[in-house]
């Protein structure tokens, strides 16, 4: 019962600190404040002739007057669907940027077919010359609707409105149009019509073009499929506005496209990302758009240790593992590529708060295991040298507080750093971990455990095993029961694309490993102590992880530092 008398001082020390609830009331009502001025401001910047003939469709009811709904409702309750509708129609509207942008370019490259169909090699070449010229020029409209959509993205929804889902931007399929835009901005083509590789040149873009349309219209596609915006609006077919202006040469139409192109390119800019404010929320100049999270202090020191963090090789060894977030899977990649400042810190702190919480549920399961694992190799041994196997198991469970230690100092360190500083039920709510972690280094204070500090000096015949044995599987029942549960949700939180330990396998390695499979003779000793040596390298191994590889040691001292020169 001992395990569950922890749990229950554990669970009042935490229920027991009203300032952390305030703290984190405070704390969550100014990011809403925040966020509701951006997003009120967004949605005023959006003319009424861009979304008359939108309909959304909200609980089976079409609203078509979305101004007339929305001034007649923004009370607090409905603060939610204003947020989820505003975030739906830029994606529809960005969503139709990406259409317009596919329908001017493929109809230059339907022209260059023409060309390529007909053997005209040198009109050919200079369709396809303007072809990459006008996706080149189009690379500040998509670093400028990437930059939206990437603000859009560091929005912490789960922080505003617990346990709903809301729209994520379409920022992955910006991004595949601008990786295009960029891939052919970093090769410069110099044609020269005189030179027969330049036809191969030629050749390459325009079929790498064509592979790019076919990809980039099924994402497109598919966006319109999943928006809850339905579109009522008289469709306009682009291409025959410029067909009207032409005297139906080939040539001058795809002029006619090239200026059609880069007119819309500057509209663009000018109507969905400057006067939406995008550049006022990336980079604000008055605290009317700044973020005010935390002190000044707290932010910039939570900001630099986190950049310092991100920037270890460590999180890379966390490849396997994805969180799932707003209903979206993020792997390590996107977690760590961008760098930390006070418009992203809110949402990175959480991603990386929810990394941690799956990779430490991950270590104390397969610790878990280990810990049965050898226990069940002793049990199951020769009688003859079961004192000595479970007098090696203890030396090692001993062992394991570098590991615990690791852990608490990161956890500490988060704190420190105001990168986890409030209490509240989240998936990247590290609570339980530092719980376990604290019950573990709790239990291996006890003198029966820390006996085996002076290994050398201990007298192994007279160690009670039998009390240690007890104490151990009445502390492992209750660990298990706590650890069962939290690994039960972690599919609603984490991705695992590797299995976690598993006991019968683990036992055939160390009999591998102990050199015994063709050879069954030699003692159970070699079972154990293999195991013993493989259950203390996992967790210096996971100290030397956790700890170093991650940048908290670097954080660490930064922050005394910092103690010591203030």
């Amino acid at each position: 019962m001992e395990f569950f008398a922890l749990i229950f001082m554990t669970t009042v020390i935490f229920v027991l600190k009203p300032f952390e609830a305030e703290q984190y009331s405070d704390y969550r009502e100014n990011y809403k404040n925040y966020i509701k001025k951006v997003v009120t401001h967004i949605r005023s910047q959006i003319g009424s002739n861009q979304i008359q003939n939108l309909k959304l469709k909200k609980d089976s009811i079409y609203i078509t007057d979305l101004e007339k709904y929305y001034r007649s409702n923004m009370l607090e309750n409905f603060f939610r669907d204003y947020y989820s509708n505003t975030i739906s129609i830029l994606n529809f509207k960005y969503t139709e940027i990406l259409k317009n942008f596919l329908a001017y370019t493929y109809f230059i490259f339907t022209i260059c077919k023409q060309f390529h169909d007909r053997n005209l090699s040198e009109n050919f070449n200079c369709c396809v010359t303007s072809l990459v010229e006008e996706v080149k020029n189009s690379k500040t409209m998509f670093e400028n609707l990437y930059n939206a959509m990437k603000f859009i993205s560091y929005i912490d929804v789960r922080l505003l409105f617990a346990g709903r889902n809301m729209p994520n931007s379409i920022i992955d399929e910006i991004e595949f149009f601008q990786q295009y835009v960029l891939q052919k901005k970093s090769k410069t083509i110099h044609f020269d019509l005189n030179s027969l590789p330049i036809l191969e040149d030629s050749e390459s873009v325009f079929h790498n073009f064509n592979q790019f349309y076919t990809e980039a219209l099924k994402k497109v596609n598919n966006l319109f499929k999943n928006n809850n915006i339905i579109d009522t609006s008289i469709k306009t077919d682009l291409i025959s506005e410029i067909k009207e202006c032409s005297n139906e040469n080939d040539s001058y139409l795809v002029y006619l496209t090239c200026i059609k192109l880069n007119s819309f390119y500057n509209e663009t800019i000018e109507t969905w990302y400057k006067n939406l404010g995008f550049e006022q929320f990336l980079d604000p100049k008055t605290s009317k758009f700044l973020p005010q999270l935390e002190s000044d202090v707290k932010l910039n020191h939570g900001i630099k240790a986190l950049n310092i963090m991100l920037r270890e090789k460590g999180w890379d060894t966390m490849d396997h593992i994805n969180i799932f977030y707003n209903n979206k899977k993020f792997n390590v990649e996107s977690i760590i590529k961008d760098p930390i400042n006070s418009i992203n810190f809110q949402i990175k702190k959480d991603h990386v708060l929810q990394l941690l919480r799956c990779r430490f549920t991950e270590i104390m399961k397969n610790y878990y295991t280990l810990l049965s694992t050898i226990f069940f190799i002793c049990e199951k041994g020769e009688k003859s040298v079961l004192h000595n196997c479970l007098i090696q198991f203890y030396n090692s469970f001993n062992k394991s507080k570098i590991m615990f230690e690791g852990l608490l100092s990161v956890i500490n360190t988060l704190k420190k750093s105001a990168i986890w500083n409030v209490s509240y039920n989240s998936h990247s709510n590290l609570q339980n971990i530092l719980k376990w972690v604290k019950y573990f280094l709790n239990l291996l204070q006890k003198k029966e455990f820390s006996q085996f500090n002076n290994i050398d000096q201990l007298d192994m015949k007279n160690v009670n095993v039998q009390n240690l044995e007890d104490l151990f599987l009445n502390f492992r029942r209750g660990f298990y029961e706590e650890l069962h549960n939290e690994a039960r949700h972690m599919k609603i939180r984490c991705c695992m694309k590797k299995p976690f330990y598993n006991k019968l396998e683990l036992v055939d390695n160390f009999r591998y490993t102990a050199n015994i499979m063709n050879n069954p003779n030699i003692e159970t000793i070699e079972i154990y102590l293999s195991a013993c040596n493989y259950f203390n390298n996992f967790c210096k191994n996971v100290y030397n992880f956790c700890y170093e590889e991650l940048g908290f040691k670097k954080v660490y001292f930064s922050t005394k530092a910092k103690t010591i020169n203030s």
